[in-house]
């Protein structure tokens, strides 16, 4: 078999690169799709203008070996048929987000769970896997979170990068693009030796890859400054690539190597002690990241960009454990990096999801905590639920708005209200179907 020259392969896949891609400014958080409930990525990229995420984390069913899936739960497996509440409200986050204008990327690995890569041994296996995903969500966005011990498989690292290319390949016959981000550990000083090893695989088997974003967090030994660290490790990352690219015999403008730059820090309280990436660092690296022109931003995680209850400082999977308002870090991100992979998501603080301006739809699928604008009124699903009228149906909880009109489906608790046949009245325990009047069950008020 005759083997490309590196430098003959890395050129090809810049000039590939240069022709379908533009300077771009990218924030894209991170969102842990294995919390429960459910991330409501619809409503809050619509809510706080957010334009993409990425999605994490498809490993290996615990189980059941090459199968994709949610943070490698058998309930979450992303398999043809599977109805469960959450796979429901994460395709359909996916479908609305998108009618808004936003777009999402999957990444497959993380910290915890078997790899894919790992799970599956063989090319076509793991490709066919990834390809499940990729059908499942309509993706063109995909990213590879490698860290420990996946970091020094090198066998499994290329496989992986074998099938990724025969993706970008098969979709490049479809006159698509398949758009790869490669996620790693960094220390102030760049990527250690493993990363480096990891993006020579991934060029050596032919994968053309938007950027290597950096895991701007947990260095060990403590920070002070979290923001300068984070842009040192940027720096670190453009140097190891200009060496690299050189040493292949392709060099690259300043500005395609900064593209290729892309940050993600762990807002809040990181888990080596001492560590905590405020509001400052953020303002700090938008700031440098705008100037230099990275491709891309990002941070760990969107779940977490909100204060802990009580205070609380403790490292936590729900909050940052820093006094903040709700999304604060995204709000800074998004001062400076406002470009999108999708049609362009336009901010509305009032969007509830469901229909386009969040009025319930007797077609739509939801999930609790799913709010829905009807006859005036709020509701939340308590539980999943499709062709269930608000206030006729216990699967709905109203939040406010007028006093529901009495149904003889609706099932209602003792204190809760109704009007029937233009008077008020309240119900001492729990009914059905018992017509409100004066005594019994209902309290004419």
């Amino acid at each position: 078999m005759t083997r490309t020259p590196i430098k003959a392969l890395v050129a090809s896949l810049l000039s590939v690169g240069a022709l379908t891609s533009h300077a771009s400014s990218i924030y894209a958080p991170f969102v842990d799709m294995g919390a429960y409930p459910t991330p409501l990525i619809d409503q809050i990229g619509v809510q706080q203008g957010i334009q993409q995420f990425e999605l994490g984390f498809v490993v290996a069913d615990a189980t059941n070996g090459c199968v994709p899936s949610w943070g490698g739960l058998s309930a979450l497996d992303i398999v043809a048929g599977n109805t469960q509440d959450q796979m429901v409200a994460i395709s359909t986050g996916i479908t609305q987000y998108r009618a808004k204008g936003g777009e999402v990327s999957v990444s497959f690995g993380g910290e915890n769970g078997t790899p894919l890569m790992t799970a599956c041994k063989d090319v076509p296996s793991l490709q066919r896997a990834y390809q499940t995903v990729i059908d499942t969500y309509g993706l063109t966005h995909i990213d590879f979170d490698i860290e420990g011990n996946a970091q020094e498989d090198q066998a499994g690292l290329t496989r992986n990068f074998q099938a990724v290319s025969n993706l970008q390949k098969a979709m490049a016959a479809k006159n698509k693009l398949l758009h790869v981000t490669l996620t790693l550990p960094t220390l102030q000083s760049g990527l250690t030796q493993d990363g480096i090893n990891i993006v020579e695989t991934a060029i050596r088997n032919q994968v053309d890859f938007d950027a290597v974003n950096v895991m701007a967090m947990n260095y060990g030994p403590a920070v002070s400054d979290m923001g300068k660290a984070a842009i040192q490790a940027a720096q670190s990352l453009y140097s190891q690539l200009d060496t690299a690219y050189k040493s292949w015999g392709a060099p690259m403008s300043s500005e395609q190597l900064w593209q290729m730059v892309g940050v993600t820090p762990m807002i809040g309280t990181n888990y080596s002690a001492g560590e905590t990436f405020t509001t400052l660092d953020t303002q700090n690296l938008a700031a440098a990241a705008r100037t230099n022109g990275y491709g891309m931003l990002s941070d760990w995680s969107l779940n977490r960009d909100q204060s802990c209850p009580g205070g609380s400082t403790a490292v936590s999977t729900s909050c940052s454990g820093v006094q903040q308002v709700p999304y604060e870090f995204a709000g800074m991100f998004l001062k400076q990096f406002g470009d999108h992979w999708g049609t362009g998501v336009k901010k509305d603080p009032n969007y509830g999801g469901g229909g386009g301006d969040g009025s319930w739809s007797p077609s739509q699928v939801y999930t609790n905590p799913m709010t829905v604008k009807y006859q005036g009124a709020t509701y939340e699903a308590q539980w999943w639920t499709k062709g269930d009228v608000p206030g006729q149906s216990p699967v709905w909880k109203q939040l406010d708005g007028p006093t529901p009109t009495w149904s003889p489906t609706a099932a209602y608790s003792g204190k809760d209200y109704v009007m029937y046949q233009g008077a008020e009245y309240q119900a001492k325990w729990w009914t059905q179907g018992e017509v409100p009047s004066a005594g019994g069950v209902w309290v004419k008020q």
